[in-house]
């Protein structure tokens, strides 16, 4: 199952807490009311809440071994979890196409080079690093203003001051506040191919 947990705009909704609660009893019928809290992200309470309502709904049946809780998906609840997960899946790819087509304008720019260079190693620049690479560009480098981030790496790949030469065949500027001052010392640094990542609809502007 794909943890959403580490995503800051993707809240869990009682659906999908309800899959990954059936999903985990499929795969362990002597799992824990704890474990099942620590694994969803949600308190004990709210657990026992979600396990009484899948068991009013006929999806799960509940026994006693000894002192423990035993769970298991009953056939309803079997068919549930595939339907579930059918519709988890059809939201990803939704989603995944979605951002594709806004990423049809930063390839296009990019038809025809294969090694860029990112000025800005802060959140932005990281960003667009894993988009390219996920689109089989080679990130050769990141530029940064930032003494503390030069002669570093960001997955594998070297930070540089503006000033080092680096192989590239486009250097993308991505910052939310100062592209246009980093775009324009970057022409001035003899940097040629300049563009302009605007992170809000997704696009490549060509500066130089």
């Amino acid at each position: 199952m794909i943890k959403i947990d580490n995503l800051k705009f993707f809240e869990p909704s009682p659906y999908f807490r309800k899959m990954l609660i059936l999903d985990l009893i499929n795969e362990n019928e002597n799992i824990t009311q704890k474990q099942l809290s620590l694994s969803v992200g949600i308190v004990p309470s709210l657990i026992n809440k979600y396990l009484a309502e899948l068991k009013n709904d006929g999806l799960i049946s509940i026994s006693k071994v000894g002192k423990k809780a035993r769970y298991n998906l009953t056939s309803e609840g079997i068919s549930e979890l595939n339907l579930m997960k059918l519709e988890f899946f059809n939201d990803i790819v939704s989603l995944s196409n979605k951002i594709d087509s806004h990423l049809e304008n930063i390839l296009l720019k990019l038809k025809g080079k294969k090694h860029i260079a990112i000025y800005g190693a802060g959140l932005v620049g990281k960003t667009l690093c894993q988009l390219l690479i996920n689109k089989g560009f080679n990130v050769s480098a990141f530029l940064d203003d930032d003494p503390l981030k030069n002669n570093t790496r960001i997955e594998g790949i070297p930070v540089v001051s503006p000033d080092t030469p680096v192989k590239y065949d486009a250097l993308v500027i991505a910052s939310f506040k100062n592209a246009i001052s980093m775009a324009e010392k970057a022409l001035k640094l003899g940097f040629r191919d300049v563009y302009i990542f605007k992170m809000e609809d997704f696009r490549l502007v060509w500066y130089g």
